[in-house]
């Protein structure tokens, strides 16, 4: 640098040292990126062990001889694929996609999660330092399962919350080019981030074939999880909430499908009440014990009639000094089903609606220990039609009209942990938002289709059976008369 009277006069750059200084640069670039692919591959124990026999092979004998031995194992696998197509997705496939995504999601969570606003300022400054790595929730696994889904275990750092993850998921959903995100609690500190790539619930769910039944599980559909949707009986009562052509009607149809060896065998009963005249039920009447779609009257004294039932097995269950039914022929558990309880609990005359809301509330509070499970479907969830939703253990959110149903019907929230019933699409009848019983936390399912000829065939067959009962009972009274 020289000076020229008051003027400062700096002297061009040499060329040598720009090429230097570029050189250098692009030196420690590379570094920090060979450091920052290690980092995330380590964890990651399939990609750092193909990472490593890779590199081994290159110094033990040559590139070409790494080349070959990928080109060898793509073949393979390529085999594989063509081969056995079902083994290959079950088992290959969402380890060989862990391979190079599990690095990518620990590459890029820092800067989606800044940037999404996942973090957290202590004492209310924003700052960022890299070394402490406490700002920002650390990714601890990363799980691709043959659903279609990824799912993230963060470790939260103090003072973040599953509900503080929940509320930025949707963002971090887009950033990483995902259909849909859900979080759930793991344990205290830890939280799943689910993010679904593959929407399994897009096409129609056929229904299982009924064979033992067990009253803690019925399956009724399945899950994005790939799982069986399980709807459990015995001891809950369950609240369907749907707009008009959400599937309420598929689920309350695929139930009955998972009860009918019960319902056969006699120690399950179905008593249905379809306020819309038997619109809805009516079709398949003759898989139930007893049937009512006329007036509220008389849909009001069956319920009452139930009531008598559950008075009788209290009184019984006192005597023989026992806490919990056990169905059996002589003694069935009872499910009650109602189509459409707003037609009940709303639109009836005052005097008929105080004696439902009494029958429902006693059925709701002292049925379950008694044998007797009540599963109602409503079109508005809201508190002026279901004063006692809170008694329903078992809720399921349909498609509904906006968010704050969503929470009404799955508890406060629970959209905001990705339970979005109110972006369900109305070309998807029958998925629907489940909170898990005992915790927080809700899955996404899809129940199973049963046609108008399902339908019917099943209320045949198990109208036929329950004929078919009913002469044998009266026989075997002839026969003991006689004797």
């Amino acid at each position: 640098m020289r000076t020229r009277g008051d003027d400062l006069y700096v002297a061009p750059d040499d060329p040598l040292s720009i090429v230097l200084e570029a050189v250098v640069r692009a030196a420690w670039l590379l570094v920090r990126l060979a450091i920052a692919v290690v980092k995330a591959v380590a964890p990651n124990a399939g990609s750092a062990i193909g990472l490593a026999v890779v590199g081994v092979t290159v110094w033990r004998f040559s590139l070409a001889a790494a080349a070959g031995l990928v080109v060898l194992i793509a073949v393979a696998l390529t085999t594989w694929g063509f081969a056995h197509r079902d083994s290959f997705t079950r088992q290959a496939a969402p380890r060989l996609i862990l391979l190079w995504r599990a690095p990518l999601y620990r590459l890029r969570w820092r800067h989606v999660a800044m940037r999404c606003g996942l973090v957290v300022h202590p004492h209310g400054v924003v700052t960022y330092d890299r070394a402490t790595n406490q700002l920002v929730p650390h990714i601890l696994r990363v799980v691709v399962d043959r659903s279609g889904r990824d799912r993230l275990l963060l470790r939260l750092p103090v003072g973040m919350t599953p509900d503080d993850v929940a509320a930025h998921s949707d963002a971090i959903g887009h950033a990483f080019g995902v259909d849909g995100t859900q979080v759930v609690r793991e344990r205290p500190g830890r939280a799943w981030l689910e993010l679904r790539r593959r929407d399994l619930l897009r096409e129609v769910v056929r229904p299982e074939p009924a064979t033992e039944v067990a009253l803690t599980g019925i399956p009724v559909g399945l899950g994005d999880d790939a799982r069986l949707w399980r709807f459990r009986v015995q001891g809950t009562h369950a609240l369907i909430a749907g707009a008009t052509g959400a599937g309420k009607g598929s689920v309350l149809w695929s139930l009955v499908h998972g009860l009918a060896p019960a319902i056969r065998e006699g120690w399950v009963q179905v008593w249905a009440l379809d306020p819309k005249g038997g619109m809805e039920l009516g079709l398949g009447r003759g898989a139930f014990a007893r049937f009512e779609g006329g007036a509220p009257e008389a849909m009001c004294d069956l319920l009452e009639e139930a009531v008598d039932l559950k008075t009788r097995r209290s009184l019984d269950l006192a005597t023989h000094g026992k806490r919990l039914h056990q169905p059996s022929a002589e003694s069935p558990h009872l499910v009650i089903v109602i189509d459409e309880l707003a037609t009940l609990s709303a639109f009836a005359e005052r005097t008929v609606v105080r004696r439902i809301e009494h029958a429902l509330g006693l059925l709701l509070t002292q049925g379950r220990a008694v044998g007797i499970t009540v599963i109602a479907a409503v079109q508005d969830p809201g508190k002026d039609v279901v004063s006692w939703r809170d008694l329903f253990p078992t809720r399921i959110a349909m498609r509904l009209d906006n968010p704050i149903q969503v929470d009404m019907v799955l508890g406060d929230g629970a959209r905001e942990r990705g339970a979005e019933a109110d972006h369900i699409s109305e070309l998807t009848p029958g998925v629907a938002y489940v909170r898990v019983e005992g915790s927080r936390d809700v899955r996404r399912v899809r129940s199973a289709f049963l046609t108008d000829e399902d339908v019917l065939a099943l209320s045949t067959s198990l109208g036929d059976s329950r004929a078919e009962s009913a002469r044998e009972q009266h026989v075997m009274e002839k026969k003991g008369e006689a004797a």
